[in-house]
């Protein structure tokens, strides 16, 4: 009995580091192949609160800022209420609000916003919860800044600074 326990502990043990392993090495495939789709800007298929299809085939240009948020999130809340107010000039930009909530509360949220939903701040659903496939997160919020080509720029998680989204998408030089 003695030594069954001598070969069963070393075994479990080893055991227990290869699957560690195999799933930190899975993890960092996964990691890897999300980073590239990411680089370009990836197909996706969200819809509009009417419940239309908005397609990334459809953006022709940039620059282009995705932002992954909740209504019911206080970091979104603040940053989505800081973009709006600092608003720059979006003659040539757009501005993607993607949430996996219901049309009805993301359109309850933006209310409190004036100059959201229209022109080139665009709220989308996000039923199915596709983003996370897609872009790799569910940290909400989340920020893709993409430049004019539609090539990624800068990934930001948490609630950030309008100014810090600002310059990005602006690429100023001082980044």
């Amino acid at each position: 009995m003695k030594r069954f326990f001598k070969i069963l502990i070393p075994g479990l043990f080893i055991a227990l580091a290869l699957s560690l392993t195999l799933a930190i090495v899975s993890k960092a495939g996964r990691v890897r192949r999300v980073s590239e789709r990411i680089m370009r800007l990836p197909d996706f298929s969200f819809l509009t609160l009417d419940g239309a299809e908005f397609r990334s085939k459809d953006i022709e240009r940039g620059p282009l800022l995705i932002v992954r948020f909740h209504p019911d999130c206080e970091h979104c809340h603040y940053e989505i209420s800081e973009l709006i107010r600092n608003q720059w000039d979006l003659s040539d930009g757009m501005i993607l609000l993607i949430s996996y909530a219901p049309a009805d509360s993301i359109r309850k949220f933006l209310n409190h916003f004036s100059g959201s939903g229209s022109g080139n701040i665009i709220p989308l659903a996000d039923p199915s919860l596709t983003f996370g496939e897609i872009f790799g997160t569910d940290v909400v919020p989340s920020n893709f800044i993409y430049d004019r080509d539609l090539n990624l720029v800068k990934v930001l998680y948490g609630e950030v600074r309008s100014e810090t989204i600002i310059r990005y998408m602006l690429n100023e030089e001082d980044q």
